[in-house]
């Protein structure tokens, strides 16, 4: 197998001999020096969780948990030596890096780029067999025509990182029918995706695990895992999850969004969801947007919409109000609408919710 990392061609052989020269750019020399430990049997590595739910943590993971994931990955989508798959992700966390672990273990051809909006603006690239992206990198490839084509050419893409909105999924129905896309459920603690959704016209809308993952929940309803990828260690997450059988689940929301409004606890991610079809039939497509607990002097916290980038003219927001007064009941509704420049984001560009309402009232207050 080769690698192609931004345009420079690597033999693997080469690399796990050492016959390479560091680049002085970061990006280049981090891959080169991964799979020069990986090629030569290195047994653990460190890899860093995006942060997107708490502060970022390192945590150690071994080999065996990787190519556990990386093989459970290859057999579900089939994939074959000399196959040729895209990494466009940040190798430095562990969507990108399992994406250069799958190439190895399953001798694909890998051509990495620096992560961007538009992996596929790059005129060397083939048409490929796999591809990793992130929802915004989706968006802009079907934005753009040369790029379109490009995607439209793939055999196999998986989309992780965040959740889709409806827009968006029904983009990619219509415009990437040819091609398999899932979405994947995941973590850092789970070495990459432990389920995968698929995404198309008569898709049931569920999560089914990957070969060898075992599923429950806690008393709360979070979904926990244990699997070879884990090395057998049961992971507890927070994601409210409803079972439908032993290897299939709807995913519903995180316990940690819960809001608590005077005793009455809103899992707001149904309600974001319903409130971008709505924005989305006013023309505000693809916009960021979530419900934040604001403190609230006799209720703890009440329920607000932050919406990024935009912001909604009084009628448009009555608009929005009634509608959602057809689907929920009055203690589910945000009781005020916020506009935000923007939000605060990791480096993976998954929002942080916490902290961006955490900006809004130290703005607010100024």
């Amino acid at each position: 197998m080769y690698l192609n990392i931004a345009n420079q061609q690597f033999d693997s052989n080469e690399i796990k001999q050492g016959n390479f020269t560091l680049e002085g750019d970061d990006f280049v020399d981090n891959i080169l020096v991964f799979c020069f430990e990986w090629l030569n049997g290195k047994e653990e590595f460190t890899l860093q969780t995006s942060g997107s739910t708490g502060t970022p943590k390192n945590i150690t993971v071994t080999r065996n948990q990787m190519i556990s994931s990386a093989s459970a990955t290859i057999k579900i989508l089939n994939l074959k030596s000399e196959d040729k798959a895209l990494c466009c992700l940040n190798t430095d966390y562990i969507a990108g890096k399992m994406m250069i672990v799958r190439s190895l273990v399953a001798d694909l051809n890998l051509w990495i780029v620096p992560p961007s909006a538009h992996p596929f603006k790059h005129p060397f690239l083939p048409h490929f067999d796999f591809v990793a992206l992130a929802p915004l990198q989706v968006q802009s490839s079907l934005d753009v025509p040369s790029e379109l084509e490009q995607i439209q050419s793939v055999k196999n893409i998986i989309i992780g990182g965040a959740p889709i909105n409806s827009h968006l999924e029904n983009r990619i129905i219509h415009q990437l029918e040819d091609v398999r896309v899932f979405m994947t459920y995941g973590m850092t603690e789970s070495v990459s995706h432990i389920a995968l959704k698929r995404i198309a016209e008569d898709s049931d809308q569920l999560y089914h695990t990957l070969e060898g993952v075992s599923i429950g929940q806690d008393d709360r309803g979070c979904l926990h895992i244990t699997a070879p990828m884990t090395d057998f260690q049961k992971i507890q997450t927070n994601d409210v999850v409803q079972l439908i059988n032993r290897d299939t689940f709807e995913w519903l929301g995180r316990v940690d969004n819960i809001i608590n409004s005077g005793g009455v606890k809103i899992q707001v991610e149904k309600i974001e969801n319903a409130i971008s079809k709505i924005l989305e039939t006013m023309g505000y497509a693809s916009v960021n947007l979530f419900i934040g607990g604001i403190p609230h002097e006799r209720l703890g916290e009440e329920a607000n919409l932050l919406i990024e980038g935009i912001t909604l003219t009084e009628n448009e927001k009555t608009v929005l109000i009634n509608d959602l007064k057809a689907q929920f009941t009055k203690y589910e509704l945000p009781k005020n609408i916020h506009s935000l420049g923007e939000f605060v984001k990791t480096d993976t560009l998954k929002i942080k919710r916490k902290e961006t309402v955490q900006l809004f009232l130290e703005n607010n207050e100024s």
